[in-house]
């Protein structure tokens, strides 16, 4: 996925891999010392192979990639090569299905990046292609809305895509349609947007009004807004946004407020 992104907008990719190198308290085997730097020499020279083998991938043909190793916890990591080779997207695995300790790893610190990330994060379960031709934007319109939002019509505009803009009505948060379709209107033409459509729907809950709008109308990616202060923004931060997560199988994207 984030070979396609890059070969679609002419970037560079940049391959980060954080390594975990063991370390052992001193003093208590006379072979110990050696027996570390074996270990992490083992690791590192593993690394490399791996990294050599995925560099002469196919998929990557014609792409500029640039690797990079560190040693940090895997947050401070891509927070670091974020500010360090100026990233303005982040593309990470979240939670699988298969039920292995690795799908939980990749998913919890997906989720952390997903909160504090400067930039936005691509979240992909299951890569099938980066064709995005239908975009869901959930919000709540409201005054001064998501002042990040133009990263996510940037995006989507690079892929010509029509940008579904969807508000999801539940019981504890009653809306009339019309007056709702009227200012998701308003907001798009205020944002000069071209490609896209104004829809309310109604469901027990955002997370499953979200799931199921883009399952009943072809999405190809969920955009959200996270962290924010007031309106879905701020329901959306930590719960329902790891709720579509783990629930739906399309990349997720999202912008922090």
């Amino acid at each position: 996925m984030g070979a396609e992104i890059a070969r679609k907008n002419n970037a560079e990719l940049i391959f980060l891999h954080v390594v975990s190198l063991p370390s052992y308290e001193s003093g208590i085997l006379p072979y110990q010392d050696s027996q570390n730097i074996a270990e992490n020499l083992f690791i590192l020279k593993l690394v490399k192979k791996n990294f050599a083998e995925l560099l002469a991938s196919d998929f990557l043909k014609g792409i500029k990639v640039i690797e990079a190793l560190s040693y940090n916890a895997v947050y401070d990591s891509i927070t670091e090569n974020t500010d360090t080779h100026k990233i303005d997207m982040i593309v990470m695995g979240t939670h699988g299905s298969s039920g292995y300790v690795n799908d939980y790893f990749i998913g919890s610190n997906t989720d952390k990046v997903i909160r504090k990330s400067k930039v936005p994060v691509l979240a992909v379960k299951s890569f099938n292609n980066a064709n995005f031709n239908k975009i869901l934007f959930a919000g709540d319109f409201s005054d001064s809305l998501e002042h990040n939002f133009d990263a996510i019509s940037s995006f989507s505009q690079s892929y010509n895509a029509e940008l579904m803009l969807l508000h999801v009505v539940t019981k504890g948060d009653f809306y009339y349609t019309a007056p709702m379709l009227k200012r998701i209107d308003e907001f798009a033409k205020a944002k000069q947007l071209k490609n896209y459509s104004c829809h309310v729907f109604n469901a027990e809950s955002i997370q499953e009004g979200i799931n199921e709008f883009a399952q009943l109308n072809g999405a190809d990616l969920i955009a959200t807004i996270t962290s924010g202060r007031r309106g879905l923004s701020r329901l959306l931060n930590g719960s329902v946004t790891a709720d579509i997560l783990y629930t739906v199988d399309l990349p997720v994207l999202t912008v922090k407020a």
